[in-house]
């Protein structure tokens, strides 16, 4: 019993890591696209 529950705890914290990586990925990219937009206005 205490294997199984704490495999779902791993399953549960590799998730976790999984979405904090998504979320980095999505603020990186939404900051890149600010910037370039910014500059393709600067640039009309």
């Amino acid at each position: 019993m205490p294997k199984q529950s704490f495999r779902e705890l791993n399953i549960d914290f590799k998730d976790s890591i999984r979405l904090k990586k998504q979320k980095n990925i999505y603020e990186i990219r939404k900051k890149l696209l600010k910037k370039n937009l910014k500059k393709r206005k600067n640039n009309n």
